[in-house]
This record gives structure tokens, sequence and C-alpha cells, in this order.
């Protein structure tokens, strides 16, 4: 199958500098959370997201969900703004355990793959995605049972609004080991907004963020609490995410009232109102029963 390729030397290299990326992120960056509350759903496998950047800087990661963390195979996806001319969308699974690693085995032809280290390791995917301010970016996971026996599969889709289609990113199929937490999605389910090169604190970051999630496509609950840290509340029915100086933020959510409407804010350990309950738009439910496979490949081994 044709795919975008790095030369040897070139992908070591490279390989070398995401394992660093991840490592600097994880020492020095600043992240601000939201902790979902799973509405009994604590044996998801399937979960539909929508992230809306309304502010945006170079060195942002927009983490979607990140689920499981800190568990056997626990993983996240979500988009970054790299530079000024690139975006991403980028999908990560942990490894099960020390001996039992996840493996790449289906992807996009501009899908990027490899392993990952610095603060722990695991299966990596990132493709360029030139994700827009306003537009929301909508991502889909779903684990399944592998094809080799005791695996689990876990597709990631993003949803192509050029094209008006979804597209299959990649699947990162886990050795289960025994662990529940490599076949569910769950287990401290969060979203965050990460300054991850650690720069222009007071330049103004805002992400809205919507989960829903269920042990089937058709019985996905939407997900109305959240609890939070950093700077966090509620804007357009939905949970936000910010970081900036209070007058900088100030003039944007002013800027953004007419059509966004007011944001409340919470404090750590607040919990606020839930927002309103809604389904999983019609479109999306509609489509969902249907997605493409990407192409076989074959896994970059450790």
């Amino acid at each position: 199958m044709k795919r975008f390729s790095l030369a040897s030397g070139n992908r070591r290299r490279f390989c070398r500098l995401v394992a660093l990326l991840v490592f600097l992120a994880c020492v020095s960056a600043q992240s601000q959370h939201l902790w979902w509350k799973l509405e009994g759903e604590k044996e998801a496998t399937c979960l539909y997201g929508e992230i809306t950047v309304l502010a945006t800087q170079p060195g942002i990661y927009y983490c979607g969900a990140n689920w499981h963390p800190g568990e056997p195979a626990g993983g996240y996806c979500g988009i970054q703004h790299n530079t000024a001319r690139e975006r991403r969308t980028i999908f990560s699974i942990w490894d099960t355990t020390r001996t039992l690693h996840p493996k790449v085995t289906e992807a996009d032809p501009k899908t990027i793959f490899n392993r990952f280290g610095g603060e722990g390791e695991g299966a990596h995917t990132h493709m360029i995605w030139n994700w827009r301010l306003e537009q929301k970016f909508q991502f889909f996971v779903q684990k399944q049972p592998g094809t080799a026996p005791d695996t689990t599969d876990t597709r990631y889709y993003v949803f192509d609004h050029t094209n008006k289609k979804w597209l299959h990113s990649a699947t990162i199929t886990s050795p289960n080991g025994g662990n529940k937490s490599v076949s569910t999605i769950g287990g401290g389910l969060n979203s965050f907004l990460e300054n991850f090169e650690g720069k222009d604190r007071d330049t103004p970051k805002l992400a809205l963020y919507r989960l829903w999630v269920g042990k089937n496509i058709s019985s996905m609950k939407f997900l109305t609490h959240s609890g939070g840290d950093g700077i966090w509340g509620q804007l357009h029915d939905s949970y936000f995410l910010a970081e900036g100086g209070q007058e900088e933020l100030n003039a944007v959510f002013a800027k953004l009232e007419r059509n966004y409407g007011k944001p409340v804010f919470g404090r750590k350990g607040d919990k606020l109102e839930p927002i309103p309950d809604m389904p999983v738009p019609p479109k999306v439910a509609e489509a969902l029963p249907h997605l493409p496979h990407a192409g076989t490949v074959k896994a970059i081994k450790p």
C-alpha cells in the first residue's frame, strides 16, 4: 500500500524528537482538565466527541478524551496546534505491560505512526489535520475484540468537513493481558488543554468540549456533569477549558458573547449544574454504524 514515509535516518530522528517533546510536555507543561462523570457507563466501548477551538496559538494540545490514564492500555486523542503552518490530530495507546505492546494494525496513508517513550511507552499516531477556529472537530473512538486472540482493537475516526465524510485514521491493537481497562473506555475519563511549549501564558486559548459514551453506538449517553481544574466552566451548552491573562480572556469572552452566550466559571472542587442533555447529532448517529476501515499496515517494531 502506498503511504507517506520517512527515510530510515530521518524516521529515527523524528521518533527521538517525538519522545523528547512528550517528555518535555510532561515535566514543564501547564494543563487544565475536565474530569467527566461517566453517567454509569464504566464499561463503555464507544466514544463520540467534539472540540471547538475559539482562541489558540502554536504549542497547544487540545485533548478530546484521555481514558484510563495511568492504567494498562490507557489512551488519548485530540488535536494539536504545532506551528503557525501546521496542525495535527493525534491518537495514542500506552503499553499494556512492559512486555505487552500495542501495534498499529490499520492506518490511513497519511497517518504517521511509531513507538513513543519519555514518560512511558506505547503506540503513537498522528496526521496533519487543518482544523479551524469555531469549526467542530468531530472524532469517534471504538473498541472491539481484535482478530488475534486476547487482543482489543481501538479504532480512531475523524470527520472530514471538506469532503463530508468520516476518515479512519488508525487502529491500534493491544494485548489484553488480563486487564479490563484494555477493552473499555473510562477510568478517570478526562479532557485537557495543554501548553506543551510553556510559552505565552497570557495569550488566550479557549476550547469547548462535548462527549458521548456507551457500550455500543446506539446507546451512547451525553456526559452532562464534569468538574475541572485551572480555568474551566460552561459555555454554549458545553464545558470549556482556557488559558490566558484575565483581561485577555475577558476580551475573548466579550467578543464571543453574541454567538455563544456568557460563560459560567467553575473552581477546583466545584459542582456546577449539569449542561442540557442532548442526543448524538442525527447525521453522526446515521453515519457511525457504516464507518470505513483503513488499509492493513505493518507496525513499526519496538
